[in-house]
């Protein structure tokens, strides 16, 4: 998990609760989430979070929407894994900064070649927060097997979907049976994604110079903010995989763009990770796919 200076509770699972506000000594008809203390009995505001709801308003824990959504992957009869984590990096499967939860799955029943002896799977990730920074929802990403990659596509596995019961003041369980639906549905249809993946393999950056444009126009169009140099020493072999000592990570052809956008996504799945490295991905993979198309 990130670390984080004004934290409450490290576990993304503590109690969490509605307590009135005060106004003069009195209460009134506004609450304020608070959230259980590290080792104690006591209920603390979350830092840097001054946001009131109504009487009306209806708190998801994290907790719920873990157990909503493993009883949801059970349901399915898929397999679901955590994602690999990988030493120090930040591909970790659960994301929890205090306020932002998240957690990721990948399907291994789902894998499929994407050629020179490479496979991807789908995978899936819940969300849920306390500040308003995000509602409970799934996101569908690709995962590489052989570095755990997560390739984001609102164009290829569509855009996060809310919960929408439960996110207009509803039972979370009101959403199991769409939810089910969801995640059957992309697994049904996961194969789909690969030719736009395949595509990627046959178009090149034939010089250095090619390279370097690429890499500015996409800086240009989707704004991602990390050194130049990562993704050229990624592709060189001395990037962020081969700081965290992964084995068996190659990049056969580093002019193709199927190459040059798994380096992009080692740096935004292990050296950014988060919402941060997924919303990335999601913009570079994008990219690469209309560039092609």
């Amino acid at each position: 998990m990130p670390a984080t200076l004004d934290i409450v509770n490290s576990d993304p699972f503590c109690a969490v609760r509605l307590d009135d506000v005060e106004h003069l000594g009195r209460k009134t008809d506004k609450k304020i989430i608070v959230m259980q203390e590290q080792d104690a009995d006591t209920f603390s505001p979350i830092p840097g979070v001054s946001t009131v709801h109504g009487d009306h308003y209806n708190l998801v824990t994290n907790r719920a929407v873990r157990d909503m959504a493993v009883e949801v992957m059970d349901k399915t009869k898929l397999e679901f894994r955590p994602v690999p984590c990988w030493g120090e990096g930040h591909s970790e499967n659960l994301f929890w900064n205090g306020r932002r939860y998240a957690e990721k799955w990948y399907c291994p029943d789902t894998q499929q070649p994407i050629g020179k002896g490479g496979a991807m799977m789908l995978g899936l990730e819940i969300t849920n927060s306390y500040d308003g920074s995000c509602k409970v929802g799934l996101a569908f990403f690709a995962m590489r097997l052989e570095c755990s990659n997560q390739f984001y596509s609102n164009n290829l596995l569509g855009k996060p979907y809310e919960l929408q019961h439960v996110n207009t003041g509803g039972d979370i369980n009101e959403d199991m049976q769409d939810a089910f639906n969801r995640i059957k549905t992309q697994a049904g249809n996961f194969g789909k994604v690969l030719p736009a993946m395949r595509n990627l393999m046959t178009e090149h950056c034939p010089t250095f110079d090619s390279f370097l444009n690429l890499r500015k126009r996409v800086t240009q169009d989707t704004k991602l903010e990390f050194r130049d140099r990562q993704v050229l020493d990624e592709l060189s072999g001395c990037g962020i995989t081969q700081e965290l000592k992964m084995q068996g990570v190659a990049y056969n052809d580093p002019s193709s763009h199927w190459d040059i956008l798994n380096a992009y996504t080692a740096v935004t799945t292990h050296a950014v990770g988060g919402p941060r490295g997924s919303d990335m991905s999601q913009r570079v993979t994008d990219w690469f796919v209309n560039l092609k198309n």
